[in-house]
């Protein structure tokens, strides 16, 4: 049933959607399957750094009963991040808002501090 080695419940071209989706496409996408095959991808891209936001998105889906029967304590943890984080998935895909950092301002701001608290002399 796994499509490769390291326990990908679904195809690899499945993943590629999920990856380039936004929240709402990933809830489309995930639709079709059963809810323990969703709990397994759930687990599985939440374990890999590029994926785990998808892997938050696809938890925010499941059922808690689907997400420990398939990951135990792991998979009650997730339940309860997907649930506690519901926009961080949202602040990821694109169309999203950002929050502006502006590094030279900041440099600035401590350059000035920064001199003043030099003794003069």
């Amino acid at each position: 049933m796994n499509s490769d080695s390291e326990g990908c419940p679904v195809a690899e071209e499945l993943i590629g959607k999920l990856y380039a989706s936004d929240k709402h496409g990933i809830v489309d996408i995930v639709s079709g399957l059963s809810p323990m095959r969703r709990g397994q991808l759930a687990l599985f891209c939440y374990g890999r750094a590029h994926l785990r936001e998808v892997g938050l998105a696809v938890a925010a889906v499941c059922d808690f009963e689907s997400l420990v029967v398939v990951g135990g304590r792991a998979g009650q943890v997730l339940f309860d991040l997907s649930r506690e984080r519901p926009t961080v998935a949202e602040r990821i895909f694109p169309g999203s808002r950002r929050a502006k950092i502006t590094l030279a301002k900041m440099a600035s701001s401590f350059q000035s501090s920064e001199l003043a608290a030099v003794p003069a002399g």
